[in-house]
C-alpha cells in the first residue's frame, strides 16, 4: 500500500466544548456518519474508543492505539484492561510508555506530542500568569498570596482558547502551569517556556523530559508557599546573561517537539506496520 492509495475516514461521536470545529474541513479526510470500524485496513483507537470498536473487532486487523497518560498503566483504571489486547501503542511520552510496558499485549513506540506554538511579543506587562484550568482551587490561593506581595497576576481557573493562553503567556515574565498529579504529556509547560520569560511545573512525571536546569523552567511542589517560593525566584532569575541564556535553551526544548518531527515518526510506524504486527 503507497502512500498515495491511504485514504482516511473519520468518525466524531462528539465535538470540542471550547473548539467545536476542531475536526471540520480536515483535507482529504471523508467523514462517516455510521461508525463501521471493520470496513477499514487499520483501526486508530485511543482512550475509551475500544468500548466501541470490540464488538467489531478481528484479529487480522492492525491496530495502532495512541495512549496519552500514565494512567493506562494503573491496574485500578478503566484503561488499563484494554491493555490485554494486541495493539502497536504509540506512547506520548517515555513516561507513559514505561508505564504500559509491562502490561501491553503488542509493541510499544514513543512519539513525542508535536505542537505549533506562535511566535508572539508583547511588552511584558504582568508579572505572573496563572494557568489553574486544572487545579483551579491552588491557583487562586497562589494569586491572592501573589497579589499580597505587589505582584500584578492574571488567572485562568477556568477553560478559555488556547489563543488566549498564548497571548496572556507571551505578556507575562513568568508563567505558572498547575497540571494534575500526573499527566501523560503536559504541553503547557513547553508553551510557557517558549512564551514567557520563565515557566514554572510542578511535577507531573511526563514534565521531567523537559524540565532541564539549563532552561527558563523550575520544578516545584504543589502547594502555595512552593508555587509562591518558585515564583519570587523565578523574578529574580529571569534577567542578565544567565536568564538570556536559560531562555534560549527553553525555546529549544520547545522547538524540539514539532508538529514535522511527529508526523515522520508516524508515518514511519505507518511504513512498518507489516513488521510490527
Amino acid at each position: 500500500m503507497t502512500q498515495d492509495s491511504l485514504s482516511l475516514r473519520l468518525w466524531l461521536e462528539n465535538r470540542s466544548a471550547i473548539q467545536t470545529g476542531l475536526f471540520e474541513d480536515i483535507d482529504n479526510v471523508e467523514y462517516e456518519q455510521s461508525y463501521r470500524p471493520d470496513l477499514a485496513d487499520i483501526v486508530f483507537l485511543a482512550g475509551m474508543d475500544w468500548d466501541d470498536y470490540l464488538p467489531f473487532a478481528n484479529d487480522a486487523q492492525p491496530k495502532i492505539n495512541l495512549i496519552q497518560h500514565v494512567r493506562h498503566g494503573d491496574k485500578q483504571h478503566p484503561l488499563f484492561k484494554f491493555l490485554s489486547h494486541r495493539a502497536i501503542r504509540l506512547c506520548v511520552s517515555e513516561a507513559v510508555r514505561q508505564a504500559i510496558l509491562p502490561y501491553a499485549n503488542g509493541p510499544c513506540l514513543t512519539i513525542r506530542m508535536g505542537h505549533k506554538i506562535p511566535l508572539l511579543t508583547y511588552p511584558k506587562s504582568t508579572q505572573l500568569y496563572i494557568l489553574a484550568t486544572k487545579n483551579p482551587e491552588l491557583g487562586g490561593r497562589v494569586k491572592n498570596d501573589a497579589i499580597k506581595l505587589g505582584l500584578s497576576v492574571i488567572l485562568h481557573d477556568k477553560p478559555v482558547e488556547r489563543h488566549v493562553v498564548h497571548q496572556s503567556m507571551a505578556q507575562s515574565i513568568v508563567t505558572l502551569t498547575l497540571p494534575n498529579k500526573t499527566e501523560g504529556f503536559y504541553l503547557p509547560g513547553i508553551e510557557a517556556m517558549a512564551l514567557s520569560d520563565w515557566a514554572i511545573v510542578p511535577d507531573c512525571v511526563a514534565s521531567r523530559e523537559y524540565s532541564s536546569s539549563f532552561a527558563n523552567v523550575t520544578v516545584c511542589e504543589r502547594d502555595t508557599a512552593a508555587c509562591i517560593y518558585a515564583v519570587q525566584g523565578a523574578l529574580a532569575s529571569y534577567r542578565g546573561v544567565s536568564g538570556r541564556l536559560r531562555r534560549w535553551m527553553g525555546k529549544r526544548i520547545a522547538q524540539s517537539y514539532s508538529l514535522r518531527a511527529e508526523q515522520r515518526a508516524v508515518q514511519k510506524v505507518f511504513q512498518q506496520i507489516p513488521s510490527l504486527w
